[in-house]
């Protein structure tokens, strides 16, 4: 057994997923549309779709035990969306942890996905999912081994970072957002995964390596970002550098930045080590944008590993 892989060897890794999770319908289109055109789709599919809850379905396909809690709707049998939701993470085998919120239905999405892998999102969410928290957050984060966060319902999931801190578990925050460096939020995190709009956002500087030393965070956090196709970039407290991504021919880019994430927080519980996990974590991204089908087409891990051996 190698030094640096003793979680794997002895234990699935159990991470918890905090954030959202949506109802995604998702059509293949040959082109994107004009205003007020018709066109038919060349396939379908209606998926769980969310940072949180695509990230929690990547651990579970790639070898780790899942547990997802987030806001949802009605679960008194008035929220359709949410039973599916609920359903589709469970077929998985993710376990749920939701909040259902009395009479208010769960966000759904209308996606489309053109022939280059491009992707236009309609997106509605009930604005009173906001309002939902974990009772014991303690209680909720007793037996995981990290936490996975996004940025959509920060008031649900900072208390549950907070409280992973205090035990010392890792915990990898997905920035999508604009955020600060006081943010409650992002200071729990160990781990801060920036898409490149985020860091944009976060400190006005589009070039990934720039905005990441504009960042004055004043921790030992490890930081990230992401840029599609291009190479990551990270920093940690003394040294910096960028992690590769794999080429590939894409066919649908949704979820893959989800994916990315899980496959990170599963790599460095195992592994430890963060650069390594954000070249495990590529793999998986790259792998799944060979496919249609949003989060559904996660790749397992002898996929991943298979891919990384093929493509060293």
């Amino acid at each position: 057994m190698r030094a640096d892989e003793p979680k794997r060897a002895l234990c699935r890794p159990h991470i918890l997923c905090s954030g959202i999770a949506v109802l995604d319908q998702i059509f293949r289109v040959a082109a994107f549309p004009e205003r007020d055109a018709k066109i038919r789709a060349l396939d379908f599919v209606a998926v769980v779709g969310g940072g949180a809850a695509n990230a929690a379905i990547a651990i579970a396909r790639l070898g780790g035990a899942a547990r997802f809690t987030g806001p949802l709707g009605d679960g008194n049998g008035n929220d359709p969306i949410g039973d599916r939701i609920v359903a589709g993470l469970q077929a998985e085998g993710v376990s749920c942890s939701c909040v259902r919120v009395n009479g208010r239905v769960s966000p759904v999405s209308a996606i489309l996905v053109d022939s280059h892998g491009g992707r236009t999102i309609t997106h509605y969410r009930d604005e009173a999912l906001h309002d939902a928290c974990i009772a014991d957050p303690d209680r909720l984060i007793a037996d995981v081994d990290g936490v996975l966060a996004d940025d959509h319902y920060p008031e649900f999931t900072a208390p549950i970072c907070a409280a992973a801190r205090r035990r010392g578990l890792p915990v990898v925050l997905d920035v999508e957002k604009r955020t600060t460096a006081t943010d409650p939020l992002f200071l729990a995190a160990t781990h801060r995964i920036f898409s490149r709009s985020g860091l944009t956002a976060t400190t006005g500087c589009d070039d990934p390596a720039a905005g990441l030393r504009r960042l004055d965070t004043n921790d030992s956090a490890f930081l990230a970002v992401t840029d599609g196709a291009g190479p990551v970039h990270w920093r940690t407290s003394d040294t910096s550098g960028e992690t590769p991504t794999f080429a590939v021919d894409a066919v649908d880019t949704l979820a893959a930045g989800d994916i990315f994430h899980g496959a990170f927080a599963l790599a460095l519980i195992e592994t430890g080590d963060s650069v390594r996990a954000l070249r495990f974590a590529a793999a998986a991204a790259a792998l799944k944008c060979t496919r249609f089908g949003g989060g559904a087409a996660t790749p397992t891990r002898s996929e991943v590993e298979q891919f990384m051996l093929v493509n060293a």
